[in-house]
């Protein structure tokens, strides 16, 4: 029996990768919402100060498949191609082959410069075991390791100190035990891979505008 392009996605993506880089600040301070009657939005009763100085930040990758997450890495320096390279070959394929000893890696990337760069492409080229997935540009709804990074966040924001992480390696310690949290429900992980094909339908029914994702 033949199966829709959809399907067929959904029946391989078992083995594939989905990769993203995520940056965490010590600063945790995200959107806050306040209520407020017209008129008062400069009043000082409801407005809030941001502390700047002294905050630090990691810059983190990881990626997940439909058998978990694989390991978080900690990007050391200015994420260019060669650094990707580099975690593509050394932190990507061995942790990869700890949970899929055989077969072919089906990796997704998006079409960041460093992704698309003459580098990486030419050595993705050698990796006879490495295919990518084809994946259209300025997509993030399409990547469910985005609702991963949020759910780090979010148990990072559970986990906060009273006081915030004074430097980067404490920050990187918080940042890795809150994948560890979110990378233990396997289940968790499983459904957001599984809801790739819901996420192919949307895109095409919103007809490549905004969807729920």
């Amino acid at each position: 029996m033949s199966l829709s392009p959809l399907d067929s996605f959904q029946s391989r993506f078992v083995t594939y990768l989905l990769n993203c880089p995520r940056r965490f600040s010590s600063a945790n301070d995200g959107p806050v919402l306040v209520y407020r009657p017209r008129g008062e939005r400069y009043n000082s009763q409801y407005m809030s100060t941001c502390t700047r100085s002294g905050r630090v930040s990691v810059l983190c990758w990881g990626w997940i498949s439909n058998e978990g997450p694989g390991m978080l890495h900690l990007i050391e320096g200015h994420m260019d191609s060669l650094q990707y390279q580099h975690i593509l070959q050394n932190v990507m394929l061995p942790s990869v082959r700890m949970l899929y000893p055989d077969g072919i890696i089906h990796f997704q990337q998006d079409h960041a410069s460093i992704h698309d760069s003459r580098v990486v492409q030419e050595w993705l080229s050698l990796q006879a075991d490495v295919e990518l997935i084809h994946w259209p540009s300025r997509s993030p709804d399409m990547n469910p390791i985005e609702n991963m990074w949020s759910e780090v966040k979010r148990i990072m924001q559970e986990f906060w100190p009273v006081l915030p992480p004074r430097n980067s390696d404490e920050l990187w310690t918080l940042a890795a035990d809150a994948w560890d949290e979110a990378a233990s429900s396997q289940r968790y992980v499983r459904s957001l891979i599984e809801s790739m094909t819901r996420r192919m339908k949307s895109v095409v029914e919103a007809q490549r505008f905004w969807t729920s994702y």
